[in-house]
């Protein structure tokens, strides 16, 4: 049996703003190393120094030093670029087998959690992270959903630092680097098992919201899934306009809308005034995610053909047929920059 490694965070980890952006410098070790110095941009990308530092001061005056001397700017698209470099080595280690999860791997990153681990991570969103906007479990489970059945995939490092509250890196502090991963095994493991459910035929869709007591009765109440669902479609909401511009896409949106925005409309208050009204459009939600779901199904298929021909592009010629399928020619189909089939 191993021992926890207990993380030791630096006072100096401090939020650093200028020119309209915001890092945070994080500054950290273990009981019986020098410590480490890491920096997260708001979207999420992280740059970790290679070497240690023997203070906590000294990683803070080298972090600065490096933020300032470059400009912060240019500082992070940097460290954007670097990352997206990294990513074909990535890639390619995946297509040659390298990384190669085993059939029993995947099917436990799908899993859905018992209602142990959710009682876990409930917990932990409630006590464990010191942020008071810190998302709650349904909150989250809304804001999972969103980014599930929406119309592009949204990198983890883009989103899971809302997840524990504005200003916050890609995870909170911790006791140990095992509670690190476990926690956000669970984080992503739900994600996983929300998607595998609207991937089943027909599809499986189980929102977690929250049920209140009244002195009229017990009620089903989605507000607080509804806000997080809202709050996953402004990650970027103008990519959700075709949906919103359509009759039947309002009308799907609509009960997310009145239950998870301040003013969706003129006659919400009035809408949302009891329990039962709100109970009514929590029903609707779930018929609501599997046609939103299915709105968006072509264009992600569509943007995954488009990306696996570009990867294929060396190899396919213009007026040879395009590789996803459609009986086109590639320059009329995927290898079109204006068109998506």
């Amino acid at each position: 049996m191993t021992e926890d490694t207990d993380i030791i965070h630096s006072p100096l980890t401090q939020t650093y703003s200028a020119d309209g952006h915001c890092l945070r410098i994080q500054i950290y070790r273990s009981a019986d190393s020098q410590w480490l110095l890491e920096v997260v941009d708001e979207r999420g990308t992280s740059t970790v120094w290679d070497d240690l530092f023997e203070t906590d001061k000294q990683a803070l005056e080298e972090a600065i030093m490096a933020i300032e001397s470059e400009g912060i700017g240019s500082f992070i698209s940097k460290a954007d670029n670097e990352a997206k470099a990294a990513e074909p080595d990535l890639l390619k280690a995946l297509a040659q087998g390298k990384i190669q999860p085993t059939v029993q791997e995947v099917q436990d990153m799908m899993a859905p959690l018992s209602d142990a681990e959710l009682e876990e991570l409930d917990r932990f969103l409630l006590y464990g992270v010191d942020n008071d906007e810190a998302m709650t479990l349904d909150r989250l489970d809304g804001y999972l959903h969103a980014l599930a059945i929406g119309p592009q995939t949204i990198m983890p490092k883009q989103w899971m630092p809302k997840v524990w509250g504005e200003d916050s890196a890609m995870m909170p502090p911790m006791d140990s680097l095992e509670q690190l991963n476990h926690i956000m095994g669970l984080v992503m493991r739900h994600y996983n098992s929300i998607i595998s459910g609207f991937e089943q035929k027909p599809p499986f869709v189980v929102p977690y919201w929250g049920i209140r007591k009244y002195e009229t009765g017990v009620f089903e109440d989605a507000e607080g899934w509804a806000y997080g669902f809202t709050e996953g479609v402004a990650l970027n909401r103008a990519a959700w306009k075709p949906l919103f511009d359509t009759p039947k896409g309002q009308q799907w949106y609509r009960p997310i809308g009145l239950l998870g925005e301040d003013e969706f409309s003129a006659d919400q208050d009035e809408l949302i005034r009891t329990p039962d009204l709100r109970q009514e459009l929590t029903h609707e939600i779930e018929d609501s995610l599997v046609n939103i779901h299915a709105f968006w199904l072509p264009l992600r298929q569509a943007i995954y053909e488009r990306e696996t021909s570009q990867r294929l592009r060396t190899k396919v010629g213009r007026n040879e047929p395009c590789p996803c399928g459609s009986g086109k020619k590639f320059k009329k189909c995927c290898g079109s920059a204006a068109e998506l089939h």
